[in-house]
């Protein structure tokens, strides 16, 4: 089973509570229970506590965003959170 982590997205219109999986140094894929559209292409990211990282959001359904970091994330933050 793929690790879910939570974070919150913020954007220049709103935040949304997110869902976190698949997280790499390149980008993750996020799950939330906004409405469509609630996130600007641009936005911050927020791993729990972490961040904000700015990233670049594509929405691929109604619940599904496909996320891509501006930067790179740092290897010891992927550590971090994908360590088992």
């Amino acid at each position: 089973m793929a690790m879910i982590l939570y974070g919150e997205c913020v954007s220049a219109r709103d935040k949304a509570l997110v869902r976190i999986c698949e997280l790499a140094d390149r980008g993750c894929d996020l799950e939330t229970d906004a409405p469509q559209g609630v996130f600007d292409a641009d936005f911050s990211l927020w791993i729990g506590a972490v961040g904000p990282f700015a990233a670049t959001a594509t929405q691929r359904d109604a619940r599904r965003i496909a996320v891509r970091f501006k930067e790179p994330l740092d290897g010891k933050i992927l550590r971090h959170f994908t360590a088992e």
